[in-house]
């Protein structure tokens, strides 16, 4: 459930745009912070009338979605509020959820599905195994045959500087 409407909301961005101030408001209409109030002005300043819908508050992010965001943050140095504005994020506690839990545990935890993981069988384990065991086998080859053509290449490089090998028998008297 919504604490506040959309139009209870506009009323109090446009009341703050024609000259209220943030505490004055938050006191006034019983808002937990001023901060609250300054993250509305900012959206209704992003995004127009837009900021009021009411946006999904179960949205489901992917794992590249999320990895973006705080690269995004890292490289911008921005803060949490200024990240939820500029992904349109309902609230900067989801990103702050996200950080953690990539510290935490790493990239594999962003990106984990949510919901009943699959059922795994002992046929779906062998099959997965030899699938990467063969995968890796494949790289594995490839860079083989790679550093084989490096290296030839190298060899004849270094034929062709040096110019030709003297053998050591050559006519002197």
């Amino acid at each position: 459930m919504v604490k506040f409407s959309s139009e209870y909301r506009a009323k109090i961005v446009f009341e703050y745009l024609n000259g209220g101030g943030l505490g004055e408001l938050a006191k006034k209409y019983g808002i937990g912070s001023k901060q609250t109030v300054l993250d509305w002005v900012n959206r209704y300043k992003k995004y127009g009338n837009k900021a009021f819908d009411i946006q999904n508050t179960k949205s489901v992010y992917d794992g590249k979605f999320k990895l973006a965001v705080l690269e995004w943050m890292e490289r911008n140095g921005a803060s949490l509020p200024e990240t939820a504005l500029h992904f349109n994020i309902n609230t900067p506690s989801t990103i702050w959820t996200w950080k953690k839990t990539y510290e935490e545990i790493g990239i594999k935890a962003l990106i984990k599905r949510r919901g009943r993981p699959e059922q795994m069988t002992a046929k779906n384990d062998h099959q997965q195994a030899k699938e990467e065991e063969s995968s890796e086998l494949e790289r594995l080859k490839r860079e083989n045959r790679m550093l084989r053509i490096e290296n030839e290449y190298l060899k004849k490089l270094r034929a062709l500087i040096q110019g030709p090998v003297d053998t050591g028998k050559s006519k002197r008297k």
